[in-house]
């Protein structure tokens, strides 16, 4: 998996791209946890490309989740593909964290 990362105002923004698996989700943890730090900590995760998710790669987004709404914080996922927005649907993570169609929503909503 690849990530880039970007501040932009107060929100940190992750570009994901590759698969988010098992042999992936401890580095995808290890570049998060880096960023959520402080009080109200404010992140959006380009899922453009990101083609696939499994159930360690939820493991760690729930985990994520759940470290930003201790902080108070906001993490917000964009640009999700059909199939990845399927698997977070069906798992009903859909429900716990704010998807926009694109960046551009995402940014406006956690600034």
């Amino acid at each position: 998996m690849d990530l880039s990362e970007q501040q932009v105002g107060r929100v940190w923004v992750v570009t994901a791209r590759g698969r988010l698996d098992g042999a992936t989700s401890g580095q995808f943890a290890q570049q998060m946890e880096a960023l959520v730090t402080g009080t109200e900590p404010r992140l959006v995760v380009d899922f453009s490309g990101v083609e696939f998710v499994s159930s360690a790669g939820l493991r760690v987004v729930l985990g994520l989740v759940k470290k930003v709404k201790t902080l108070k914080g906001a993490l917000a996922l964009c640009a999700v593909q059909p199939a990845v927005r399927e698997v977070l649907e069906i798992t009903g993570f859909a429900g716990m964290i704010d998807i926009h169609p694109e960046r551009a929503t995402a940014l406006t909503a956690l600034s």
